[in-house]
């Protein structure tokens, strides 16, 4: 906390105040939003978790247009994650099914 005059004020105002001295500059460049991944992760299997990545995605890349940085880095890291729990989730479900196809058409054959 600390005490700050404003310009309307002659008396000091008691808030809160961002200090270069005391917090390292922050990284300014623009957040990715992760769109493709999100898009590339709606063609697994894991609808529910794909789709929510997407919406993130979109939210992501709403925020940075709005100029809200911060919130845009937040949400884009949201989608991502979602994403690829998405695409481990989807190739999860494929392999199990491609296993489970060959094994039960493997029992399907029998030798006369």
């Amino acid at each position: 906390i600390s005490i700050a005059y404003t310009a309307f004020s002659p008396r000091p105002s008691i808030s809160r105040h961002s200090s270069i001295a005391t917090n390292p500059p922050m990284d300014r460049s623009k957040p990715k939003d992760y769109l493709i991944l999100a898009v590339i992760a709606c063609f697994c299997p894991v609808w529910p978790i794909n789709i929510v990545g997407f919406v993130y995605s979109i939210m992501s890349r709403n925020s940075l247009e709005q100029g809200n940085i911060d919130g845009a880095r937040r949400l884009g890291r949201v989608a991502k994650l979602l994403s690829v729990v998405s695409l481990v989730g989807g190739a999860i479900i494929i392999v199990a099914c491609a296993v489970n196809l060959n094994v039960s058409a493997n029992q399907n054959i029998r030798f006369f």
